[in-house]
């Protein structure tokens, strides 16, 4: 066996061995968790029964206190009164949010956070804000800063209560709009069931949402670059449809479980653009889909949006296995956040937000239950944040 084949082999195998080590990594933390959240309930129990045998029954005169009213996210029970936590907070996002004010796109904008506005001349369905910063913007907050301010499960509850709130108030139209989503297994809904995949995968819940198409371009194991897939974003992004409104890029999980750092490459501009590496395919790819959907569309103007994939633990066992090989997942996510705003893309930032981080083992319990991929109730939550975004990036 040549030499190329038996590097090759023993690229697979490590893979393989990664991707089960963090699926082993993930499923034990979960049952342990739910091993003790069973043991605290039974201890509960047995004390609610030793008080309640201890009482006389005429002279017990509790009020029996109403159970919380639940809302049914997808396949998950969350209270309604979890969600009512973050009311305050949410009104306080809400009214920051309408004192915003909306820049000029001839005003002065840091590069690092500018967005392209409309181009001139070119009609579009939507009223877009020449410039968008979203209100929970992480762009000077890492994912370790948030993970400080609470866990990811509160972070995430509190974002969904703001994002509900921006969706019940909004007035926009989206009929007769098109969004195009280029991703992977977690655009395509690739774990859920067969009954389930076409209904609940994320974008089929955004198009309920918004009340328009939703075109599903996600593929399992497709990854950004075309060095560690045979389905690579950067040679099959020409799919987008062109009659697009709005482009959504998902993409970058795969990357950061699949790609050594010879194949990340390097961020600095000056050497990134390498072909077969993350950083240099992805520099291209946007550019190209800048060009192609946005400067050279002759009749209208699409919106460009780019989403950094949630932090995932299995990403943890990959790096584990040869720290100076592979890549850690923050250098991916600065790379989408560096390069994605200079072809004039807004970022959804999932990473650094916090949202849907599975190395919250309650994030793992109820919604991303093997590490990377969500269930009905977690791609329900992801649908309701991109609504929410899309929402905000639009003038009322």
């Amino acid at each position: 066996m040549k030499n190329n084949e038996k590097n090759t082999l023993r690229e697979i195998i490590v893979r393989v061995m990664c991707f089960f080590l963090g699926v082993l990594l993930t499923l034990s933390g979960v049952l342990i968790k739910e091993r003790v959240l069973l043991n605290s309930k039974k201890a509960n129990e047995e004390q609610e029964v030793a008080v309640e045998e201890a009482v006389e029954p005429e002279n017990i005169q509790a009020k029996e206190e109403p159970e919380p009213e639940e809302e049914m996210i997808g396949d998950s029970h969350i209270a309604v009164s979890v969600l009512e936590n973050y009311s305050e907070e949410v009104e306080q996002k809400i009214q920051a949010l309408k004192e915003q004010p909306v820049l000029e796109a001839d005003d002065s904008v840091n590069a690092t956070t500018r967005v392209i506005s409309n181009m001139d001349g070119k009609p579009s369905k939507l009223n877009w804000k020449p410039f968008y910063a979203a209100i929970n913007s992480t762009i000077n907050t890492t994912l370790s800063q948030k993970e400080q301010e609470r866990s990811s499960y509160e972070e995430t509850m509190a974002m969904n209560a703001f994002d509900k709130k921006i969706i019940e108030e909004s007035t926009i139209d989206f009929s007769g709009v098109k969004i195009s989503i280029l991703g992977d297994s977690l655009t395509a809904g690739s774990t859920l069931s067969d009954e389930d995949r076409d209904t609940h995968n994320y974008p089929a819940v955004l198009s309920r949402i918004l009340g328009c198409e939703v075109v599903n371009l996600g593929i399992g194991g497709s990854t950004v670059s075309s060095c560690a897939t045979t389905y690579p974003m950067v040679e099959r992004w020409s799919d987008i449809p062109r009659d697009s409104d709005i482009i959504i890029v998902f993409g970058g999980t795969n990357d950061c479980l699949f790609e050594t750092r010879d194949q990340f490459g390097v961020l600095d501009y000056a050497q990134r653009m390498n072909e077969d590496t993350f950083c240099g395919d992805l520099d291209r790819m946007l550019g190209a889909m800048k060009y192609t959907y946005r400067d050279n569309m002759d009749d209208r103007y699409v919106r460009l949006i780019y989403i950094n994939p949630p932090s995932t633990i299995l990403n943890d066992g990959v790096v584990a296995v040869d720290p100076n090989k592979y890549v850690p997942q923050w250098e991916y996510a600065q790379a989408i956040n560096e390069i994605a705003p200079n072809y004039g893309f807004d970022v959804i930032d999932f990473y650094n937000t916090n949202l849907l981080n599975s190395h919250d083992y309650t994030i793992n319990s109820e919604f991303i239950r093997d590490g990377v991929h969500g269930n009905i109730a977690g791609y329900q939550i992801m649908a309701e944040h991109i609504a929410s975004e899309i929402i905000q990036m639009i003038q009322q």
